[in-house]
């Protein structure tokens, strides 16, 4: 499961007009008045059948993994006994062929032990196949069942490559890239791909994030060499690019950042395309958004917190956090058909 990891820097990704990280009472003062937080406790409601059905297939998985760790300690105990039982055998015999016996029940004793580990693995492996399925096939029904996606073709277990990632520029000193749950859908007929995404780079022999959330592909009708870089800011959990130092800041606003090398940048990020991309809301769910426009290619990382991208198990599947990346995609959608005109 990807999971957000704290930053070294509680700043990162806080940035006034000038562009210079906020100092840790203005972090604290910004996130304690962000209106547009979402209340994760407050009462919610499924409104459609599909994540309903997340519930239940979460409700089913759980009571299996608490029936098979029920299970795994009453076979631990009997088995952690029956090798007392053998140790104590052993000790207080002399003759050969009893010694045989002990040994024999000790061997057995290990056996039960790792042959039920072994099936009780597979079990749960199994179980746990089918629940992400089930999660990611109805979040994607939901998803993508508006009406500016069609063509839709998701894969729980697709995986993009790694020049699929690092193409977009926005990342350097990248070491490993974890991916799931590729999905293939068309706006406007323009064919596109998004999957659930972890990234992270090597510092003194430790990995730390770089982004996790869902990264996605799509074509443009940007025809310059240079490329447009546009984040929009995020809280304390934000990771900002790392790879935008040699670009000009061509706009900083306390909102959004635009990096470029191209003067002409607004020739493709036209007021339209601007307009729709602040209409994108920065929140406790969506942490923040990096946007690399390239030649012919526009790639979207939008960093999500793990009230998203962590599967439910213990607690009930809270839906607040789905209609948050719904209403996402679907600005993402008209970004992306405004991009190709």
């Amino acid at each position: 499961m990807f999971k957000q990891q704290e930053t070294k820097n509680k700043n990162e990704g806080f940035v006034d007009e000038k562009g210079q990280a906020l100092e840790k009472e203005e972090v604290k003062a910004k996130e304690a008045v962000n209106p547009d937080d979402i209340d994760l406790k407050a009462e919610f409601k499924y409104e459609d059948t599909s994540l309903q059905d997340i519930e239940t297939g979460r409700l089913n998985f759980y009571k299996t993994v608490k029936k098979e760790n029920i299970i795994k300690w009453i076979v631990a105990a009997i088995s952690i006994g029956l090798l007392i039982f053998s140790f104590a055998y052993l000790m207080q015999q002399e003759a050969t062929p009893v010694k045989v016996t002990g040994y024999c029940m000790l061997g057995v004793s290990i056996l039960i032990i790792i042959a039920y580990y072994i099936i009780a693995k597979k079990f749960n492996n199994k179980k746990m196949n089918v629940y992400l399925k089930r999660y990611y096939g109805d979040i994607n029904s939901y998803v993508f069942g508006q009406k500016c996606f069609n063509d839709v073709h998701g894969d729980i277990e697709g995986k993009i490559e790694n020049n699929e990632f690092n193409s977009s520029l926005l990342y350097k000193n990248v070491s490993t890239i974890g991916s799931r749950n590729v999905v293939n859908f068309k706006v406007d007929n323009i064919e596109c791909k998004m999957c659930d995404c972890a990234a992270q780079m090597t510092t003194l022999k430790k990995l730390e994030p770089l982004f996790i959330g869902k990264y996605l592909i799509a074509p443009n009708t940007y025809t310059g060499d240079q490329q447009i870089v546009i984040y929009l800011t995020g809280n304390s959990r934000a990771l900002p690019p790392n790879n935008v130092d040699h670009l000009t800041k061509a706009v900083n606003t306390r909102k959004m950042i635009i990096y470029t090398e191209n003067k002409k940048y607004e020739s493709i990020l036209n007021s339209k395309v601007r307009q729709l991309i602040s209409e994108i809301i920065t929140n406790n769910v969506l942490v923040d958004v990096s946007i690399s426009i390239t030649k012919g290619k526009t790639y979207f990382c939008l960093g999500y917190d793990d009230c998203l991208m962590v599967l439910p198990l213990q607690e009930k599947f809270n839906p607040l956090p789905v209609y948050k990346f719904k209403k996402d995609m679907e600005i993402v959608a008209n970004i992306i058909a405004s991009l190709n005109k």
